[in-house]
Formats: structure tokens, sequence, C-alpha cells
């Protein structure tokens, strides 16, 4: 059964990059633009991995991931953080309890080795 991603991100463009990448290797894809939504769709779809931006209007990537972590519901979705952020680095953005996390430009391979890290 295809794992199901869900994909936060203001800019539609890289959710259409991101989808198309992950689309071709099977995986069902839900978008939406900003935090507050993704934390909506959680609470009602079942997914098996989360990428998220960190600028994003509404709810930013890391309150998204604050919010996410504070739920036990939540304790055990990988996260992973895919942003563009000066001031982001693995380290930081681990600390506070993503999975992992991708630099913007991310290369199709480097993504999708990330995603299979998490969800197979």
């Amino acid at each position: 059964m295809p794992k199901t991603i869900l994909i936060a991100d203001d800019n539609e463009s890289v959710r259409t990059i991101l989808k198309l990448t992950l689309q071709f290797k099977g995986y069902n894809l839900i978008e939406v633009d900003n935090g507050a939504k993704a934390l909506e769709t959680l609470k009602t779809t079942e997914v098996d991995l989360l990428i998220s931006d960190i600028d994003m209007p509404q709810m930013n990537g890391l309150e998204l991931l604050a919010a996410l972590r504070a739920d036990p519901k939540f304790a055990s979705l990988p996260i992973l953080i895919c942003s563009a952020e000066q001031d982001a680095t693995e380290e930081n953005i681990v600390a506070r309890g993503a999975s992992g996390f991708l630099t913007k430009p991310c290369p199709p391979s480097e993504l999708l080795g990330a995603v299979a890290k998490f969800v197979g």
C-alpha cells in the first residue's frame, strides 16, 4: 500500500516539484499552503510523513513542529523540514523535534533518499 505524504509549503512551485518527484516513486500526496491547514489535515487524515517549509503564513513550520510534538498522537510522525531559511541548520531543526532537515533547493535524489529513510 502506497505511503501518504503531506506537503506543507506556501510556494506552489515548490509543492509541485516535491509532488511530481514523490508521485514518480509511487507516494500518495496531500498538499496544503500553510501550517494551520497542515495541522487540521493531520487531525482528520492519516499520513506517514510530513514535509514542511518553515516560512509560511498563519502558522509557520516551527510552530507546526512544536504543536505536533506537544501532542502525543503525533509523537512518532516523521517530520522532514525542507527550507531555504538562512538561520536554519539541521542540528537546530532536529533539536526542535524534526526527524530531518533538507535545504532548498533540494536535489530530487536527496529528497527521495530522505523520504525513503522515514517511510521506505
